[in-house]
């Protein structure tokens, strides 16, 4: 039964049953009889992207000493010669609206040229020298589509023998390295040997899975595990159904957007090329594992990847889910990819202004910056909210998602979703954090730095939506109902960090950072950002508990308007 907007009447039973002692040192017998019932938590819902401390992304490392061009690779390289720069100026690549950029295009390359003195350079340098001085309006004109055209076609060949290499131990941000480490005990749980816990990757979100796929393979070698690639996408998918194996690099240009990989990666092309004509392999590879991880920022591609075009499985994904479901297999996903993993409908796109403004709309997300360069569909623009009504690969049947949630004020654009497709319960997951879940019992546990926003009952008018919510910090625990959650455990504990206040909540943390207020003896709030208000208020029902100078409730309530004439 839905939950009253002004009225929270969710009850919370009295006891707790602990789920999570999988996380702390046993003794060697209690860890051998928890190995024997299979894991806690089949299923963790990650709020971030997850970017790794690696050869190739050090900006996210602690040290650098490390590093070792000789045997890692450390950047992508650019190559200006014509070899790379004539294909790239094609008429067939640039709809005839569009060839004035790529005559603009071809000149900046020229500048560019002039200006380092060489036909190869690293991608940085390529790229800080595009945004200076005469290219940089050009720069800022391209739209996603035209940028990752440009970069694919003059990326050269990755090394052979050195690969994007990962030292998560290295990781900046400790709940990265706690979240992936929780995720690998469950998979030991799974192999319940003294063997290590097999992990294979599947980057089926990733826009380029073979660039994405790499570090997430070094890190979890690098924490003891048996790692392989799952090297399912949508291009691989489309090419199996359609039998058009042999041309899958066209296929990538097609249903990614992505262009000349199989130079860029000859081993790895081969090897997804292979795995596309033996159709058995992809189940056999989740037969071997103990948990699948599958890594990107884009739900859409999430669900191409691992359904036919009628939403229905397939096989893989199938034997994902009866695995699972037979306590045999742990999931992880990342960032939006962690979007896809509903039954429920699946946020795809757009922000909360725009929500609030028009509306979610059911259909497939419009291309990244597409007002750059016209290629919006019709009644979109690059910030329309969009959903897809048949959900996700639905390994998770309780709720709506939204991952990087809290840091990117996606509350609009959750709760329109939610209550456009009258679904009760609607998730939103921050960044550095994880929900982890047992989809046997629907027992829950926040991990990571910061927490997780459960929208209730989400209602709405023409401009407006409202919830009842809960935010819950990581360390705290409880339990999913078919409209809710129950059996409640708040975290007590100073492991979540407390961020730098703002009110901006459209984009950022205003929601979560003024929630403070309740927990300092006030029952409401009123943000105003442009033309949106958020307001928040709670009653003698609302329970409230600090933690790590964050602020938990239940039963509050929450509303969001655009009201263009007010302010």
């Amino acid at each position: 039964m839905k939950t009253s907007i002004l009225a929270a009447s969710l009850l919370f039973g009295a006891s707790f049953v602990t789920l999570g002692s999988a996380f702390f040192p046993q003794s060697a017998s209690a860890q051998d009889a928890e190995r024997a019932t299979g894991p806690n938590y089949q299923l963790f819902l990650m709020g971030d992207e997850m970017a790794l401390c690696s050869s190739m992304a050090w900006t996210h490392c602690n040290d650098t000493d490390w590093l070792d061009g000789k045997t890692m690779r450390t950047d992508r390289y650019i190559n200006l010669s014509d070899n790379y720069t004539k294909p790239l100026l094609d008429d067939k690549l640039w709809p005839a609206h569009r060839r004035k950029t790529r005559d603009d295009v071809k000149m900046a390359l020229e500048i560019l040229y002039d200006r380092m003195r060489s036909e190869v350079v690293p991608e940085r340098s390529f790229q800080d020298e595009f945004t200076r001085r005469a290219t940089r309006h050009l720069y800022d004109s391209l739209s996603e589509r035209e940028w990752n055209l440009i970069i694919d076609h003059l990326e050269m060949p990755a090394p052979k023998g050195k690969h994007d290499t990962a030292r998560i131990k290295l990781t900046k941000i400790l709940a990265k390295r706690q979240i992936l480490q929780a995720m690998l005990g469950q998979a030991d749980k799974v192999r319940g040997s003294d063997d290590m816990p097999r992990i294979a990757i599947a980057a089926a979100g990733a826009r380029d899975p073979i660039t994405a796929v790499e570090p997430f393979i070094s890190a979890f070698e690098s924490l003891g595990a048996e790692v392989r690639w799952l090297p399912i996408d949508a291009a691989v998918n489309t090419a199996q159904r359609s039998g058009k194996c042999d041309d899958l690099d066209a296929l990538r240009e097609q249903e990614l957007g992505t262009w000349k990989r199989a130079r860029v990666f000859p081993e790895q092309h081969k090897q997804q090329v292979a795995f596309c004509k033996d159709a058995l392999q992809g189940p056999k590879i989740v037969d071997w594992a103990d948990a699948v991880l599958i890594v990107g920022n884009d739900p859409s591609l999430v669900r191409k990847a691992f359904l036919d075009p009628l939403s229905q499985p397939t096989d893989l994904m199938t034997s994902i889910y009866l695995k699972m479901r037979a306590n045999k297999l742990v999931v992880g996903a990342t960032s939006d990819a962690m979007n896809a993993m509903t039954a429920r409908s699946m946020v795809a796109s757009g922000t909360s202004a725009e929500a609030l403004r028009a509306g979610a709309i059911a259909g497939e997300a419009p291309p990244f910056a597409c007002n750059k360069d016209d290629s919006c569909p019709r009644n979109m623009n690059s910030d329309s909210a969009t959903y897809h009504p048949l959900g996700g690969v639905g390994l998770f049947n309780v709720a709506t998602l939204d991952g990087q949630f809290s840091d990117m004020g996606r509350h609009g654009r959750l709760l329109r979703v939610a209550a456009t497709t009258n679904t009760p319960v609607a998730v939103g997951i921050d960044m550095r954090t994880a929900l982890a879940v047992n989809v046997l019992n629907g027992a829950f546990e926040v991990l990571g730095e910061r927490g997780v926003f459960f929208g209730i009952g989400a209602q709405q008018t023409e401009n407006a939506v409202a919830a009842t919510f809960h935010y819950l910090a990581a360390g705290a625990r409880g339990q999913f109902t078919d409209d809710g959650v129950t059996n409640v455990k708040f975290a007590k504990g100073e492991e979540v960090v407390q961020e730098a206040p703002t009110t901006r909540f459209l984009n950022n943390r205003g929601m979560v950072d003024s929630l403070r207020l309740l927990c300092q003896e006030r029952n409401s709030f009123n943000l105003i950002e442009k033309d949106f208000r958020l307001m928040v208020a709670g009653d003698e029902a609302t329970k409230r508990v600090k933690a790590g100078g964050e602020c938990q409730v239940t039963d509050a309530r929450i509303g969001l308007s655009w009201q263009p004439d007010t302010f």
